[in-house]
């Protein structure tokens, strides 16, 4: 298959970025190639776009990429956001000040067009779930009011975290979806993040595919983790790293090489070529 007949979106952690959070040369030359070719490329992240630049500088890509888990849509070059999905600020205020009155060790991330906001404070933040989500800054709840959210983000220190979560149903399948997550960069650690209802990665998807830049491509998605599933099923063509999850590889065509070993190199010399 031609290049200038594709799109490929790609997950961050897990398939372009290694696992020391680096994207190697090798992806970054094959990427580069494989734009000058025609074909377009993007990224698809729960990360927010300042964070996604945060850990790849420049962020090189030619297409519209889905951020935020697909609550929005970031042109990267334009510095511009569309195809935004908030969660309701009646239903979710009430929940965040209640974890703010009741997990006294919590932390609260909010996610807004300006950037990711902690709404609780520096001091008690857990340094590696703060260092995961540079750049960022402190403020209240009231500061932000009439914002639009488009998620949040929550840790408990593990002794809390069955508080937590029962807090946080309060609000769950009315105001918001619950996604647990996990990480393992600098310990493991687990945490919760709410999305506007009815979002994913692959509601995004099946918005961009009237995007004029786009419409009639073949599009392509790699992603390894549950946050990819919706993503991998509303391509055309879905690509497992090895490192991908067991769900994750069983609905994908291909399975390449891991995040260590180059992936989304293999996808663009290898598996496109031969379609």
């Amino acid at each position: 298959m031609r290049y200038a007949d594709t799109v490929l979106f790609s997950d961050l952690d897990g398939t372009l970025f290694n696992s020391r959070g680096e994207v190697s040369a090798e992806n970054v030359a094959a990427i580069r190639y494989y734009m000058s070719r025609g074909g377009r490329f993007a990224i698809s992240t729960g990360r927010q776009p300042d964070n996604a630049l945060f850990y790849w500088p420049g962020a090189e890509t030619n297409a519209p990429s889905v951020v935020l888990n697909g609550a929005a849509v970031y042109d990267f070059s334009a510095g511009v956001y569309s195809h935004c999905v908030t969660i309701p600020r009646a239903g979710l205020d009430p929940v965040l000040r209640a974890v703010l009155r009741e997990i006294p060790g919590a932390d609260v991330q909010m996610y807004i067009a300006g950037g990711i906001r902690y709404v609780t404070p520096e001091s008690t933040a857990n340094r590696q779930f703060l260092d995961l989500h540079r750049p960022c800054a402190f403020t209240s709840l009231e500061a932000l009011e009439g914002e639009g959210v488009f998620k949040c983000l929550l840790y408990a220190p593990p002794a809390q975290e069955e508080a937590l979560r029962a807090v946080l149903a309060r609000g769950e399948g009315t105001a918001y979806r619950i996604v647990p997550g996990t990480t393992d960069v600098g310990g493991v650690i687990t945490y919760y993040e709410l999305l506007p209802l009815g979002v994913s990665k692959g509601t995004a998807i099946d918005a961009l595919r009237t995007h004029p830049d786009l419409a009639g491509r073949t599009f392509l998605a790699a992603g390894d983790y549950w946050n990819d599933y919706e993503l991998l099923r509303a391509v055309d063509t879905a690509v497992a790293p090895a490192n991908a999850i067991q769900e994750i590889r069983a609905v994908s065509r291909f399975v390449t090489a891991d995040n260590n070993h180059h992936a989304i190199a293999r996808i663009i010399c290898d598996i496109i070529p031969e379609m």
